[in-house]
């Protein structure tokens, strides 16, 4: 038995630890997000996370003596995002960076507080933090566990879908969203037939290496009535041609500028549902918004995780959600990704990808090793494309199957955290 401890349980409902007093309404009886943008105009900073979802005891702090030496518990500050002033945290979501690390190192310093655990999507946070503790000559403060929340999350959300359970309730202006899911069966139906896309690429936040890749597949002719979805002006003006430590060639960064501008004329380009690429209310679209049609329609996922530049290791729900779709990944994401994918029992496609990009370290060069294959890969027809793809049939049964076995054992795979903190 784990003990969960709260500042707040307001009518049996925790509230997570660390919100004034004045947020507590919009995180009781459930998480009001629409309510909280709308009210206080910026994005939360902490998301009540999966992990208070899984039968633990939830008791307050109240009831601790002030006099107790044993340990109790754990007190739980759940980020997302930040956790630049956090003692413990869970993080689900966001990649972990280096300040963040020292700075949880430094707030356990300075409080005195022992035996910290975090526990964070990032298979590179470890090795990170003792590097830079043996840099500094610092003892390691804390321990750190990596959970591969979207795995979990994102692997139950298809095999729910599969067995007609919606398991995500979307804002008020999503009312006519429904999401949908690939079954073998549907896999299997388009064998015969060519596919409308060859490519499946979704880029609707900007970040450098996204902007990037755009511009590689626009130059390519990739872009233009595929399936690539982008939008330049997600996050208020129009992003601008900032891609100088993913693209350092001159003759490159001049010759893709073009193509940057080709972008901003065509303003933005959907394939799963316009209403998305809008951001009306800010909605977080990772989970509670699947389409099967898109992946029916093409055969390479292009795709770019959530970080390039910074030497983390988050894998978001970015990298599997292409297994629950029975497609290929070329992945525009940190080094050591496919790895990682790897050690869950997955396999990857090298021999059909050469994956050397996986093991570089330096971005540019990363990059580079990236762009030869969309090259390659630019200059072969539909048919070509379709049987290259059906040549690794077995690759993305075996895929699918395991994620569905993640997807069915989700709890389990919490069950498993939880025996790691006792």
């Amino acid at each position: 038995m784990i003990n969960f401890y709260y500042d707040r349980i307001v009518d049996g409902v925790t509230i997570p630890n660390g919100i004034p007093e004045n947020f507590v309404k919009y995180y009781n009886p459930f998480f009001n997000y629409p309510l909280f943008r709308e009210e206080v105009g910026f994005e939360p900073a902490v998301y009540p996370s999966d992990i208070r979802q899984h039968g633990l005891t939830e008791i307050s702090v109240d009831s601790i003596d002030k006099n107790e030496k044993e340990f109790l518990g754990y007190y739980t500050i759940e980020g997302f995002g930040s956790a630049r002033n956090a003692m413990i945290c869970y993080l689900q979501e966001a990649f972990i960076l280096d300040d963040i690390i020292h700075s949880i190192h430094n707030n356990t310093k300075k409080l005195n507080i022992q035996n910290s655990i975090v526990i964070v999507n990032d298979y590179l946070v470890d090795k990170r933090y003792k590097d830079w503790c043996k840099q500094v000559g610092e003892t390691p403060r804390f321990k750190t566990i990596v959970f591969c929340h979207s795995l979990y999350e994102k692997s139950n959300e298809i095999y729910e879908l599969l067995r007609n359970h919606e398991i995500y309730q979307m804002a008020s202006d999503y009312e006519q969203h429904k999401s949908s899911a690939m079954s073998l069966d549907d896999f299997k139906d388009t064998k015969s037939t060519l596919r409308k896309n060859t490519i499946l690429s979704m880029n609707r936040r900007q970040r450098e290496h996204r902007l990037a890749t755009l511009c590689v597949l626009n130059h390519y002719g990739l872009l233009k009535g595929n399936g690539v979805s982008y939008q330049l002006t997600f996050d208020g003006p129009t992003t601008p041609y900032y891609v100088d430590w993913v693209i350092k060639d001159q003759n490159k960064y001049k010759k893709y500028y073009e193509d940057y501008r080709e972008l901003k004329e065509m303003k933005y380009q959907w394939v799963d549902y316009p209403i998305a690429m809008e951001a009306k209310d800010g909605v977080h679209h990772g989970y509670g918004w699947e389409n099967k049609q898109p992946y029916l329609d093409s055969y390479l996922n292009i795709t770019t995780e959530t970080d390039f530049i910074n030497p983390t290791g988050y894998a978001s729900e970015k990298v599997w959600k292409p297994f629950g779709f029975f497609q290929p990944i070329l992945l525009v994401g940190n080094y050591g990704t496919l790895e990682f994918v790897r050690s869950f029992g997955f396999k990857t496609f090298d021999g059909f990808i050469d994956e050397s990009y996986d093991k570089e370290k330096d971005n540019v060069k990363r990059f580079e090793l990236i762009e030869k294959e969309i090259i390659k890969f630019s200059k072969m027809s539909k048919q070509e494309v379709h049987d290259w793809y059906w040549s690794m049939e077995d690759i993305l049964v075996h895929n699918f199957n395991l994620f569905m076995e993640y997807g069915k054992n989700r709890q389990q795979n919490y069950k498993n955290l939880f025996e790691e903190l006792k």
